[in-house]
């Protein structure tokens, strides 16, 4: 993973445990307080991550002065927003859902081809795999270097609802699974905004400035020949959240150009990325120097 960024839920392990034991009885809402102590704490002490945060509003959000300080903050608020609703869920708490797209998504999840999500590291993602019952089984790439109780948490939900973990290695072997998951007709999940420890970059402008994106995400598409869907989960408000689904592929590629292709659907899913930047620019949640890696 880039180096201003350990992919890690934050907090020990007893306060992680400390969440779950409380959110099986008291609404997430109740500790918004101790998460704006937290908050402070937490800018304080990551300067890589507040430096990342504060370029995207200043220099790509184009905000000044103290508008770009509200907006900073707002950002940290829906963020710690996000990580107290995935423990919510992690307690048996429920969100409220709404689908935008959802005959196309139910068209693909039924359809017995494979078929590949790109999702990003905009909005909450991941609580699709705690609130959504999938048809067909679904094997998503997740980052490990996490807490036990936190991989225990999220592996435990995403099997109850169809899906399946594929831990990233760091000798590729992932990508052997990834490869079995789409030759047996199943959904594959990554996050297409984040670059992995060797991996090989395409670099292309979101926001107005040139920015890197893993080229294998998109070249896998092209090579196994499948439909692409766009992913987003997007924070609306207390316990509620819409999910956007957007096609960037409907399978149809040439055996040709494979390099042109991928950056053609690189090219659809950073347009997707703006339309969910523009409607919800505070639940942009890379923090790091996304654009000066």
């Amino acid at each position: 993973m880039d180096k201003t960024w350990n992919g890690k839920t934050g907090g020990t392990k007893w306060q992680q445990q400390f969440l779950l034991r409380v959110f099986k009885h008291v609404d997430p809402a109740w500790m918004y307080p101790v998460m704006w102590l937290w908050i402070i704490g937490y800018i304080i002490t990551r300067p890589m991550e507040r430096q990342g945060v504060w370029y995207y509003w200043t220099q790509r959000q184009h905000k000044k002065g103290i508008r770009a300080a509200y907006h900073f903050w707002l950002s940290y608020i829906n963020f710690g927003k996000a990580v107290l609703d995935r423990f919510a869920c992690w307690a048996g708490r429920t969100m409220q859902i709404r689908i935008e797209g959802e005959e196309l998504w139910n068209s693909y999840l039924v359809h017995p081809q494979p078929l590949i999500i790109i999702g990003s590291h905009i909005g909450n993602i991941e609580l699709t795999g705690y609130l959504v019952q999938m048809p067909k089984d679904v094997y998503a790439l997740v980052y490990l270097g996490d807490t036990d109780l936190v991989v225990e948490q999220r592996e435990k939900l995403f099997n109850q609802h169809g899906l399946h973990i594929i831990p990233v290695q760091r000798d590729g072997g992932h990508i052997l699974d990834m490869h079995k998951a789409l030759t047996d007709g199943y959904i594959l999940s990554i996050l297409g905004d984040r670059m992995l420890l060797g991996s090989r970059a395409m670099v292309m402008p979101l926001l107005g400035e040139e920015a890197p994106f893993p080229e294998g995400t998109y070249r896998m598409a092209v090579a196994e020949q499948v439909p692409v869907l766009s992913l987003y989960v997007m924070r609306e408000g207390h316990n509620r959240y819409t999910i956007y689904v957007r096609q960037l592929s409907d399978g149809s590629y040439t055996r040709t150009k494979h390099q042109q292709q991928a950056e053609e659907l690189l090219g659809r899913y950073i347009e997707v990325m703006e339309e969910m930047l523009d409607r919800y620019p505070h639940q942009w949640f890379n923090f790091y120097s996304f654009w000066q890696q």
